[in-house]
């Protein structure tokens, strides 16, 4: 959660430039032609990759580009995506949603010290998609949302408190899973898979330079420790990964 996120990494700092082999831009149309009968090996992208899912900009949700100082720094690679909650009302509106983001930069930047906000996404128990952190939503950017690991992963954000009495909707949860399925696919990464990490960090969970063996969708708790996600978000997790291998997002 927002509060509890501790400051950035102290591992050394990612490239302050995107790697020169990061694709520039998805494709605007998806292939019209039906996959061949080829099987493809497995973890393997298609040439296409497949469309993001809707996502509001930061200028659509107003982000204060005047709070942001520095640029974004990039990873070579997202081999995770984690899971959190606000920790914040859940009886807000959608139309509030935006809002809600935009008091969340607010809070990170003046009140946390970071750079931006901490998280890539943010989703909504509409299971609308907001842009967090800046730098292309289809980038691997650097986020601070999980100690010991924000150099290896992106970091998305449910609306809401889901350890006191919160669930997550339906939509919030095939949103959460969408948007993990299309991430990961960028690199290659099944969202059904596991990884081996090695933590930049200690976490409570792990000790820096600890191997961590995580699902490749987890919750903030299994690498930092924090009740983040919530429990009633983190018990979804399973049905999550699941949706997120079946998500039209993905590769097949």
């Amino acid at each position: 959660g927002a509060t509890q996120e501790p400051t950035e990494d102290p591992a050394t700092p990612a490239p302050s430039e995107e790697p020169a082999s990061e694709p520039t831009a998805a494709p605007t149309t998806e292939p019209t032609a039906e996959p061949s009968a080829q099987p493809e090996p497995t973890g393997a992208t298609s040439p296409a990759a497949p469309a993001a899912p809707a996502i509001v900009s930061r200028a659509e949700w107003g982000a204060d580009e005047s709070l942001v100082a520095d640029p974004p720094s990039y990873l070579d690679k997202v081999d995770a995506v984690f899971v959190h909650h606000t920790a914040g009302t859940n009886a807000y509106d959608c139309a509030d949603s935006p809002a809600v983001v935009r008091a969340i930069l607010t809070y990170h930047v003046k009140t946390n010290g970071w750079n931006d906000i901490g998280y890539n996404f943010f989703v909504d128990k509409c299971g609308t998609v907001f842009e967090g952190r800046a730098g292309g939503a289809d980038k691997p950017v650097r986020g601070a949302h999980t100690y010991g690991f924000n150099g290896y992963s992106a970091g998305v954000s449910l609306l809401g408190d889901y350890e006191n009495g919160g669930t997550p909707s339906a939509a919030a949860k095939q949103a959460i899973a969408d948007l993990a399925a299309w991430k990961l696919n960028l690199h290659g990464v099944d969202p059904r898979a596991e990884v081996t990490l090695t933590a930049a960090g200690d976490t409570g969970v792990y000790e820096t330079g600890e191997k961590a063996t995580l699902h490749t969708v987890s919750g903030h708790r299994d690498g930092y420790a924090t009740l983040c996600p919530g429990q009633a978000l983190y018990d979804a997790l399973p049905a999550i990964r699941t949706a997120a291998g079946a998500s039209r997002f993905t590769t097949r």
